[in-house]
């Protein structure tokens, strides 16, 4: 015997689940690292330390034309 559906039945509704870094692949360590890396920069550039590789920017340059 066939039973009668109940229109009451609940339907699948997936919850949302905010975005993190987690789900992108980005890792806790690596985006202190990157923090740790651009505060230094900027500390460098601040005291007019930061040099400038020629070498290595000129390469990079280079590389991108080809």
């Amino acid at each position: 015997m066939i039973s009668n559906i109940s229109a009451q039945t609940p339907a699948y509704v997936q919850k949302a689940v905010p975005k993190n870094d987690e789900s992108k692949g980005v890792s806790e360590t690596q985006k202190s690292e990157e923090l740790d890396k651009a505060s230094t920069l900027k500390e460098q550039i601040a005291n007019g330390t930061y040099t400038v590789d020629t070498s290595k920017t000129a390469q990079a340059v280079a590389e991108e034309l080809f």
